[in-house]
């Protein structure tokens, strides 16, 4: 799967090259079997959304660039050259541009990259009034080692309308952009080893919270992790 990423990330039709993975990259090809064409991509993603495409080497004639639209993206935006272009750019589509390109053409993409709270079918059982949270391709996971002391993972709930920061931390786990928020914590006291006891009426109180992309969890010792957070009530 990994030897072969290079070759998911770009593809041709008749007259057209398909952008589909997004990240740092150039292509070198023949369009068409006989139409010289290199294209460099620039891009931080998937921790920013800004993609940035330059035509380094092309014929002139006219050819199709179809850039594709994640379902996740909503209000993605194409310039070229810095002027913004009207398109039809769906989520989980692909945005065509067709024209006479000439080397030191630049295409811009921009995909908004706002956090966002995702819920499972109510016939999921497991995940019922239940929260995850994602940011464009990456979703987020919370652990104890991003807790106060005292306040375990089982305990923190989120609020339909919590507002999560994105934030670059180059010197945590290789560079990740971590979501920062405040949550809810309902401490679920000392059980004593039972199964089963009477509700006991608990204070909610508010705590900073942290969450580290999924892919990443389980590399600061040992630790409690979740991905589905309860909804506050």
């Amino acid at each position: 799967m990994i030897a072969e990423a290079g070759s998911y990330a770009y593809a041709q039709s008749p007259g057209t090259v398909w952008v589909n993975l997004y990240g740092g990259s150039t292509l070198t090809t023949m369009l068409d079997g006989d139409r010289p064409l290199t294209l460099t991509q620039e891009s931080a993603y998937p921790w920013d959304g800004h993609i940035r495409l330059t035509v380094n080497e092309t014929d002139g004639a006219e050819f199709t660039l179809k850039l594709r639209i994640p379902e996740w993206s909503h209000d993605a935006r194409v310039s070229i050259n810095g002027k913004a272009e009207p398109l039809d750019a769906r989520p989980g589509s692909y945005a065509s541009l067709t024209r006479q390109w000439i080397p030191g053409d630049v295409v811009s993409l921009e995909l908004p990259m706002a956090a966002r709270l995702i819920e499972a079918n109510p016939l999921v059982e497991e995940t019922l009034n239940q929260f995850a949270v994602k940011r464009g391709p990456i979703v987020y996971c919370l652990e104890s080692a991003d807790l106060p002391p005292g306040v375990r993972v089982g305990d923190v709930s989120l609020s339909p309308d919590i507002r999560l920061t994105a934030q670059l931390e180059p010197q945590l786990l290789d560079g990740v952009v971590v979501l920062q928020g405040t949550a809810d914590v309902r401490p679920s006291g000392d059980w004593e080893g039972r199964l089963y006891r009477e509700v006991q009426p608990t204070p909610t109180n508010e705590v900073p919270i942290r969450l580290v992309p999924y892919y990443a969890w389980g590399n600061r010792g040992p630790g409690e992790m979740t991905v589905w957070m309860p909804r506050t009530r």
